[in-house]
């Protein structure tokens, strides 16, 4: 599975959208797009990228969770590419209700939906377990000090990713993460236990 960080629009506050392609571009392959945002700036990126003969650019859009600046723009990937667009909830173009647990085909891999309420009620994560890869939305990773305030859903959140082979991490806003996440994972649960948790 190749990942594509697609540009973001300078002018407007958005997250980072991802396109999964497969390596080979093949017909079996599932075009996939992960949170495409605030506008429709992706939309251009998108048709700047080959995305294999006689496919559709994106088949699926996969929300980490439904904030304006991630899941926005999901319906105009459905008014130009039919694209089916996938939510934890109910909210503006979403087609289908993901599940934990749940498997989606994506690229040529497979991802694994992991809720993880933290950020919010409906985050998710996509995790590849093939090639050790997480998209974590808005679920804060890296947390250096002790003292804040957290649920006890996001306690339960950390330790479920802590327990993952993770050696690549691409976040909703930040850089990508590929070193010593499960280091950093875990630091960052040690921090939210010695601070206030609600």
């Amino acid at each position: 599975m190749r990942v594509i960080q697609l540009a973001r629009n300078p002018n407007n506050y958005t997250c980072r959208s991802y396109l999964l392609l497969g390596e080979w571009n093949q017909l079996t392959d599932v075009n996939t797009l992960i949170d495409p945002g605030t506008d429709d700036y992706v939309l251009a990126e998108i048709e700047k990228i080959y995305t294999g003969c006689g496919k559709v650019p994106v088949e699926q859009v996969l929300l980490t969770h439904n904030h304006f600046d991630h899941a926005a723009s999901a319906d105009l990937l459905k008014q130009k590419y039919g694209a089916k667009v996938y939510g934890w909830v109910p909210g503006p173009g979403v087609d289908c209700l993901l599940k934990d647990g749940q498997v989606l085909r994506a690229g040529d891999e497979y991802l694994d939906v992991l809720h993880t309420p933290g950020h919010s009620s409906d985050s998710v994560a996509f995790y590849c377990q093939s090639q050790k890869l997480l998209f974590s939305g808005d679920t804060q990773l890296r947390i250096r000090t002790t003292g804040g305030k957290y649920t006890q859903d996001y306690v339960q959140t950390l330790v479920k990713l802590s327990q993952l082979e993770i050696e690549q991490v691409y976040p909703g806003h930040d850089e990508p993460l590929n070193h010593n996440v499960r280091s950093i994972i875990l630091h960052t649960l040690q921090n939210v236990r010695q601070s206030e948790v609600i």
